[in-house]
Parts: structure tokens; sequence; C-alpha cells
């Protein structure tokens, strides 16, 4: 049943999510967690979220929070984001977050694809009819298009206030001319996702044959592979990679004697994931945890058991990092390299410039030597990532008390790491 959202209005207690919200990805299910539960942790109660999504059943079903959904098939009148609910749903609320990496342009207009050129059409009018709005731990970019950066500029200069999650965000934002004054460094909101608690995560293992006990490398695939790691690259392909990629998993396995837990975030990403496994010839055991089944606190409770993760979609690396997995990154996009610098660990990252089995070989294995202090600098890096998550909100519950924005956001910012 729809929620309904009732009792005493106050300066804010409704908030639309704008973001991806499909249920596809754990990614971006994770982020929705992490906005959700430390706005209702700093305002001190549960605020009401109404989120444009594909998949209803999936934002009433997924969280504790008070949801709901809001329809944006094209028999609710919309393409994607692009329509009269997402439209009415920023009219109706007292504020609208804006929230993970949506700010690029690539496929600037497709609409079933790009949400920048949505946002640029529909946040200005909302804007000029008084609605408030603010970025919420945003990635940004890339872009590289006159028209992308136009509206990337338009879409920062209608917000109260910008959070981004790591400083090449804030340098795009800045080198586009945003004019926001209110723009601080924060951190990925899906850090602060509570994983499922130790016994569900045994059991998973269990039925997979694993344990705790068990040396475990786990390995996320993307389908996308090489296509978006550098401009004007000639992709390698399916079977290059795979046959890359498996080479060299097949080796450490076979050295470490580590069994090979996949767990692919995106459901899309499972029909390559289960081809790479078919490859795996040499692991003690291969098996699958995905987010097809699995919720994002189930896959960051499992991730946390395993010896080592390589990550290549972002929010994998997160869920395994502040879960305190040791984590190396295969930098399918630039935002991958941008959270291992955060994590003050570039060389835990490889790019596809090095894609070779020898290179990433050597980048496994040397990760596995050192896993043990991958975990300790973790441990002392992961909390304040945490607390600077936490700053959107807080802005956000200052708001909501009616306090200046201002002194709010200043506040904030002295807290940075």
């Amino acid at each position: 049943m729809m929620m309904r959202f009732e009792g005493k209005r106050k300066l804010l207690d409704t908030i639309t999510l704008l973001g991806s919200s499909s249920g596809r990805n754990a990614g971006d299910a994770a982020i929705l967690s992490g906005i959700m539960d430390t706005v209702d942790a700093a305002c001190g109660t549960p605020l009401a979220y109404e989120i444009p999504t594909l998949k209803p059943a999936f934002i009433r079903d997924a969280y504790a929070n008070r949801t709901r959904p809001i329809g944006m098939m094209p028999w609710n009148g919309s393409v994607k984001m692009l329509g009269l609910p997402t439209y009415r749903s920023v009219m109706r609320t007292h504020y609208t977050l804006i929230f993970d990496a949506i700010l690029f342009d690539r496929s600037l207009y497709n609409p079933l694809f790009n949400f920048l050129s949505t946002l640029y059409l529909l946040l200005p009018r909302a804007r000029r009819k008084g609605k408030r709005m603010a970025c919420f731990n945003v990635g940004a970019g890339p872009v590289d298009t006159p028209a992308g950066r136009r509206m990337l500029r338009a879409v920062a200069d209608c917000m109260d206030f910008i959070t981004v999650r790591d400083q090449e965000s804030m340098d795009i934002l800045r080198d586009v001319g945003a004019q926001t004054p209110r723009i601080l460094l924060a951190a990925d909101a899906a850090v602060n996702v509570t994983p499922a608690p130790e016994k569900r995560v045994d059991a998973i293992l269990g039925k997979l044959g694993l344990s705790r006990d068990d040396e475990i490398l786990a390995v996320n695939v993307n389908q996308y592979l090489d296509t978006w790691a550098r401009p004007k690259r000639e992709p390698m392909g399916k079977e290059q990679f795979l046959q890359i990629l498996s080479a060299a998993v097949n080796q450490v396995a076979d050295e470490t004697g580590a069994a090979v837990l996949c767990v692919p975030t995106q459901h899309h990403d499972v029909p390559i994931t289960e081809e790479f496994m078919a490859r795996l010839t040499r692991a003690r055991a291969v098996a699958m945890v995905a987010n097809r089944d699995f919720s994002h606190y189930e896959i960051k409770g499992v991730l946390g058991a395993c010896s080592m993760l390589l990550a290549m979609r972002l929010h994998a690396s997160i869920l395994g990092a502040s879960a305190l997995a040791p984590t190396l990154g295969l930098a399918y996009q630039p935002k991958v390299e941008f959270f291992y610098n955060q994590l003050g660990m570039p060389e835990r990252n490889i790019r596809f410039d090095r894609f070779t089995v020898e290179d990433l070989r050597r980048h496994l294995l040397q990760g596995w030597a050192d896993r043990n202090e991958i975990r300790r600098q973790l441990e002392v890096r992961i909390p304040p990532l945490q607390q600077d998550a936490c700053k959107a909100a807080n802005v956000v519950a200052s708001i909501r008390r009616g306090e200046d924005m201002d002194e709010a956001f200043s506040r904030a910012a002295g807290h940075s790491t």
C-alpha cells in the first residue's frame, strides 16, 4: 500500500529524491539507504520520501524508511525521469535532493539513458516557482561537450547547496562555471549502509558451500568493460577482456588456494559474470552472490567476510571498503580512480592501460600479500568518510529546524577531513 504523508506539516518533512532508483543496481540502492538513514538520524524523526522509479515495488519493499514510489513508466506519462510524475513530485514536496552520479553528458539527449538533460528541463522551472533543492553527495562528470557543460552549470546554479563525493567532482563543477557559493567536499552516501547481520551472512556463505574460515577472493565484473575508461580509447571487446581477467584470476586462485566469489551488483552484469565464472578452472571453488537475489545490505555483509575484493563498479568498491574488506579497483570509469584517491590508496587501483594478464596478476598478488595492511588503512580512513557523508544530512536537518543556511553550511564545512 502506498504510504500517505500525514501529520502536522513542518518546515521540511517531505523530500523528493532524484537519481538512479530502478532497483537493478545495488550501488544505487545503497545510496538511497545512506541518504534516508542519515537524514532521518540528523532530523531525529523519519521524514517522508517520494522517489521516482521504474520499479515501485522495489522501493516499497527494500527500505524501512517512509517511502512513496512515484512511477515513471510510459503509462505514468513519463520517459524515465522526463515527465509530469517527476515534476509534480518536485512541486509537491518541501525539498528535492539530487543524488548519485547522474550529472554527465554521455548520450545527452537520450532521456532513457541520460538524466542531466532532464534535470536541465525540469529544475530551473521548478526553481523559478520557488521550489528548494540541493545536490546530496553527488558525483559530477564526465562532461565533454559545450551543451553538457552549459546544462551542468544551469542545474548546479539551481541548488541551495551542493555536496560532492570527491574532489574531482568539485573541480568539474568549478570548471564549468557553477556559481553556487555553497559547495563542499563530502563522501558517497553508500559508505554508511549497515551490513546484514553476521548470522545472515553466515547462512548465505553456507548455502554457497563457503564459510568465514575460507580464503575468498571476491570479483566484481561490469559489462561496460573499458568503454567508459578514457575518451577516444578503442574498446578491447568482451572476448579479450574475459581472456585476460580469467587468466589472471585463475593464476592467483591457484597460487593462493582461494575460492572465487563473483559479486555482480547490477542485474545486467550477471550474464558476463556467468561467462567469466565458466572460465575459472583453477579455483578451489567458484560461487556467485548477485544483487538479483540478495539485497545491498546482504552484499555488503558478504563482502566484509571476504579475504579480498577486486571490483570494477564504484559501489562494489565502496560497499567492500566500507565493510573493511581489503579492496582493489579496476577503473572502468574515472570515478573509480577518484574513490581510491579519496581513500589515500591510489596504488590499489589499476587502469585499463595496464590491463594485461601479467599486470593484473601482479596487482592481485600484491594486494593479497598486503591485505592486512589494506584493512588497517581502511579502519583508519573509512570512519572519517562516514562522518563526511553525513554533512549534507546535517545541513538538511538545520534547514528543517529553520536555522540560517549559511551558518549551517559553514558549520558542516568546518568538519571536513
